[in-house]
């Protein structure tokens, strides 16, 4: 019998339990706290695996080049605790790999870490004084009451199809999407049929005031660890790829790797995985044995953040190491767009 049918009277009380806390805040008996600036959240009902780091990369685009922006995460993973903002010299340890990545590819904005985000949020307006917060993850913390709230789901397993924790890998039940503004079902893919996004729709049956996207995954030019070199598509089809990953659902980039190289093989760590000397030796020792001369070693962006600045990745610095970086495309990309736009605009005082 599947463990997580044994699993399911537990679902049942945790269902229970997460329907109380949320009938407390739908009546008012706890608070929720609106803000002064606009404050988009981008969250799941899911635990992990859904994409929430490209897309809050995709609004950093977005509105980065007009608008003063701050990203705030709850920093998982992270060996400090409480408000802490990112700066010059920050790692992955202090802030949690999510927010290093942000950091390190976007130099203009503020990037914050705080496991309660009301107070975060206070805590960001005060020092920074943002034109808008990007609320990374926390659709479930009900103390802040986002002004536009985005949930994704995956294409894959919607929460349409899923059971609550520990059955599932649902944090509440399914009708918490109704709180959303926006749904985006992610790692769709790129030629989804008409006949396939209308069935999507029926299955999620979203709101009047819900508009409802889908979003899929490109992967960028693999790019080195120790330098600024990347290869093309044509380079790494010549390739025998080490893939290693510590994320969700490494699924889809062991599908585009096998598709685009020679050859790959792939090691998996849970999610989040704090890599160890232990863990990069063993990657090491498995390269070595590696079969061919063309051959190189490839990591998600997400984790190579977790790597860099510390000891034990020079463990590999003398391999031909390589992350991949991922962002996403939305259909009614220009729709979505000006939705965001008009958000912000309406709510920032800022035309």
């Amino acid at each position: 019998m599947n463990i997580r049918l044994l699993l399911y009277p537990f679902s049942i009380l945790f269902s229970g339990i997460a329907r109380f806390r949320n009938f407390l805040f739908d009546t008012g008996i706890f608070k929720s706290k609106k803000f002064g600036v606009p404050v988009i959240l981008v969250g799941n009902l899911s635990v992990g695996g859904t994409g929430k780091t490209p897309h809050i990369e995709y609004l950093i685009s977005l509105l980065g080049k007009k608008y003063k922006l701050a990203t705030l995460s709850r920093g998982y993973g992270r060996k400090t605790s409480g408000f802490v903002l990112a700066g010059k010299g920050s790692t992955a340890q202090q802030i949690g790999d999510e927010p290093m990545q942000y950091h390190s590819k976007f130099e203009d904005i503020t990037v914050a870490v705080c496991e309660d985000r009301a107070y975060g949020i206070e805590k960001l307006i005060d020092l920074k004084k943002p034109d808008v917060i990007l609320m990374d993850d926390g659709f479930q913390h009900r103390k802040v009451d986002a002004g536009f709230k985005i949930l994704l789901t995956s294409y894959d397993r919607m929460f349409t199809d899923d059971f609550l924790l520990p059955a599932g890998d649902l944090r509440e039940p399914g009708t918490g999407y109704k709180r959303a503004d926006c749904i985006i079902v992610t790692g769709s893919k790129h030629d989804l049929s008409t006949s396939e996004k209308e069935n999507t729709v029926s299955k999620i049956k979203p709101l009047d005031h819900q508009k409802l996207y889908f979003s899929s995954l490109e992967y960028a030019d693999p790019k080195e660890m120790f330098g600024s070199g990347s290869l093309s598509n044509g380079e790494l089809a010549t390739k025998q790829v080490l893939l290693f990953t510590g994320i969700a659902n490494p699924f889809r980039l062991e599908e585009y790797l096998r598709k685009h190289s020679n050859k790959t093989e792939c090691i998996r760590f849970a999610d989040h995985h704090p890599f160890t000397q232990k863990d990069m030796v063993g990657l090491r020792e498995k390269f070595d044995k590696f079969a061919g001369a063309s051959k190189i070693i490839v990591t998600t962006e997400k984790d190579f953040q977790r790597l860099r600045g510390t000891e034990i990745i020079r463990e590999l610095n003398d391999l031909p190491g390589y992350f991949l970086p991922i962002k996403i495309k939305i259909d009614r990309q220009e729709e979505f767009n000006q939705i965001i736009q008009n958000y912000v605009e309406t709510n920032s005082g800022i035309g």
